[in-house]
């Protein structure tokens, strides 16, 4: 039987290219041969197939998160709408709890200026005032930002 040559570099693409991982069942598949000067010149090509595969599975794996991310990005302003929203809901509860009890209208303005300060309206409240009862705001009461 006459020695076959074989194109090195071009066999390696056709590998790489192929469904198939192994080198020995590629080259049966192929020439239906393998021997031990196919063995020498293939040697490597398998585990450089499956770190090939990986890498490319990493970079698929990096972008499809890369675009998730992007999906699950929130802007600055949807925030605060979201939080003032969540506040004025609030705020109507407080009301409603107000008309249940019967709260006096010092602390009912306290409550109601509270909330204002939490929405960055204009009030004369701030987190040190004094004016009501005399002692300061509890600061654990504020909505840390």
């Amino acid at each position: 039987m006459a020695k076959q040559k074989y194109d090195w570099k071009d066999l390696k693409l056709q590998f790489f290219q192929s469904e198939i991982d192994e080198v020995k069942e590629f080259f049966q598949r192929k020439f239906n041969v393998y021997n031990r000067n196919i063995q020498q010149n293939t040697r490597g090509w398998t585990k450089e197939k499956q770190a090939y595969k990986e890498k490319i599975l990493q970079k698929a794996l990096e972008k499809k998160m890369k675009e998730e991310a992007k999906n699950l990005e929130v802007s600055v302003d949807q925030l605060k709408k979201a939080k003032k929203t969540v506040i004025l809901l609030l705020m109507k509860k407080i009301q409603q709890v107000i008309e249940w009890w019967d709260i006096n209208i010092v602390e009912q303005e306290r409550l109601l200026k509270m909330i204002k300060t939490e929405l960055w309206e204009p009030t004369n409240i701030s987190k040190n005032d004094t004016t009501v009862r005399w002692e300061p705001l509890d600061e654990s009461l504020f909505i840390q930002d």
